[in-house]
């Protein structure tokens, strides 16, 4: 699954279940895809944060506005910043 987040204030979206967190400014977006068989994965709004959590067995990836991928966890790829 892809989806889109898109920020309309500052924001920190948290991806568990590394824990990994980033920052977004109003404007800015984050391209986020679960690999995963099952379909279990949510994402919450949490005392003021965005949280993403990915599927029971799978794994996510994230890019930011300017297509570059952001490191949220050991399945990022090699180039995540």
């Amino acid at each position: 699954m892809r989806f889109l987040v898109r920020a309309d204030r500052d924001t920190t979206v948290v991806f568990e279940p590394t824990a990994e967190e980033v920052s977004l400014k109003p404007g800015e977006t984050l391209t986020v895809e679960w690999f995963a068989e099952k379909t279990d994965g949510m994402v919450s709004l949490e005392e003021g944060d965005l949280v993403v959590s990915a599927p029971s067995g799978g794994y996510t990836r994230v890019w930011g506005s300017d297509g570059t991928e952001i490191y949220v966890g050991p399945d990022s790829g090699g180039d995540a910043r």
